[in-house]
């Protein structure tokens, strides 16, 4: 068979245009039935997707709401926060609320604790080393804001936790470990002086007692009467009629606290306190001590060294020409550490009568405010004035 025969042949085996349109007409209703099924599908997937999104973006809007309460909050309350910032122009009140003459005194005092530079350190800086546990409160110069303002202002710590927006146990802690730094640092500072440096700063009027090292007096603290019958006893002070902390207060010529004691019970005597606080081991031979009227010490100084105290009556109605010009001129030269106790006492956290809660750390409390004041003009201006930092290096 040729290929024409063969041609024919499969011409004659096509279907009938009737057969292929019937077929044809079968097959779409099913197409179209799955294809709209198909499109509604999608637009039910589409309508909950379009409802989740509305549902998220109203749930947005309310976070970014609330978010933007809060910051106003936050903004609120730190406007309201006590900080260094609201009173660094105000000497006034940085003396009131601190003890420091102004701000830049007080920034040099961190300066020296800080190093070079006061703001964050390294392992703040970078992000990837973080130190462990919760962050900051408050930066270092407001914490030491709170704890002067503990010691000067007498503020309780219930007061302090408002002002500073922090809780009453941290601003226990804050003021336990700045009050601890104090006491070792501030005595690093203020060491006892030299005879060479104290006769540097004597005044005119100390002239004629040139080899005054030390002007002496006590002082007493009220504090709450203990619990315990024998703290009660040992505390009691017969010249108070109450129960104190007895502090022995050492002052240069020109009115500088040079020397604190520990604290003593009431009822200590002035003698036993001197004896044992260990400032007769810091005098030198050729020295003098100054001390008032009862303060009887000439039996325990130490060898090579006087002590100048005004006479008794001794049983006699008056004092002579001689003993009373004596008296009034050593009364002129001691009144200075009766001046420098008064500015001890101006810190108001000794006002009152100190918590037995206090208790452990009262010795702590008394240096740091006694030492604090140094940081004040001098009482007397030195006859050869030098800066503070220069006379300490010295």
């Amino acid at each position: 068979m040729d290929v024409e025969d063969s041609f024919e042949e499969s011409s004659n085996l096509s279907l009938p245009l009737e057969t292929v349109s019937a077929a044809s007409d079968q097959a779409s209703p099913s197409f179209t039935v799955d294809q709209d099924q198909a499109d509604a599908s999608d637009n039910g997937v589409i309508r909950q997707l379009q409802q989740k999104i509305t549902l998220l973006e109203l749930k947005l809007a309310d976070r970014e709401e609330s978010l933007r309460e809060v910051k106003s909050e936050n903004e609120l309350l730190l406007s309201r926060q006590f900080s260094l910032e609201k009173i660094k122009d105000d000497n006034s009140a940085i003396l009131f609320y601190t003890g420091f003459p102004s701000y830049g005194a007080m920034i040099k005092k961190m300066q020296y604790w800080k190093g070079e530079r006061l703001g964050s350190q390294p392992y703040q800086e970078d992000e990837n080393r973080k130190k462990p546990g919760p962050s900051r409160k408050l930066s270092f110069l407001n914490e030491f804001l709170l704890v002067l303002i503990r010691l000067k202002a007498g503020l309780f710590v219930q007061d302090l936790s408002d002002r500073f927006g922090v809780s009453i146990s941290l601003v226990s802690r804050i003021c336990i470990t700045w009050i601890n730094l104090l006491y070792y640092e501030l005595k690093d500072i203020f060491p006892f002086p030299t005879q060479k440096l104290v006769c540097k700063n004597m005044q005119e009027e100390s002239a004629e007692f040139a080899t005054t090292r030390i002007i002496l007096d006590c002082t007493e603290l009220f504090i709450q009467r203990p619990s315990a019958m024998l703290a009660q006893s040992e505390t009691w002070s017969d010249y108070k009629h109450h129960n104190t902390w007895k502090l022995l207060v050492g002052v240069t010529p020109n009115g500088q606290v040079s020397f604190l004691s520990d604290l003593w019970g009431g009822r200590v005597s002035d003698k036993q306190i001197t004896r044992e606080s260990g400032v007769l081991d810091l005098i030198e031979r050729g020295d003098n001590i100054m001390v008032d009227r009862g303060f009887d010490i000439k039996d325990i100084g130490p060898e090579g060294v006087t002590v100048n105290m005004p006479p008794f009556l001794a049983g006699r109605d008056q004092l002579t020409a001689a003993e009373t010009e004596e008296t009034m001129t050593i009364a002129s030269v001691r009144i200075h550490v009766e001046r420098a106790i008064g500015r001890i006492k101006t810190y108001h956290i000794l006002d009152g009568n100190l918590p037995n809660t206090l208790s452990p750390y009262a010795k702590q409390i008394a240096t740091v405010c006694g030492l604090l004041t140094n940081f004040l003009p001098p009482l007397l201006t030195p006859a050869n004035p030098k800066p503070l930092l220069s006379l300490l290096v010295t």
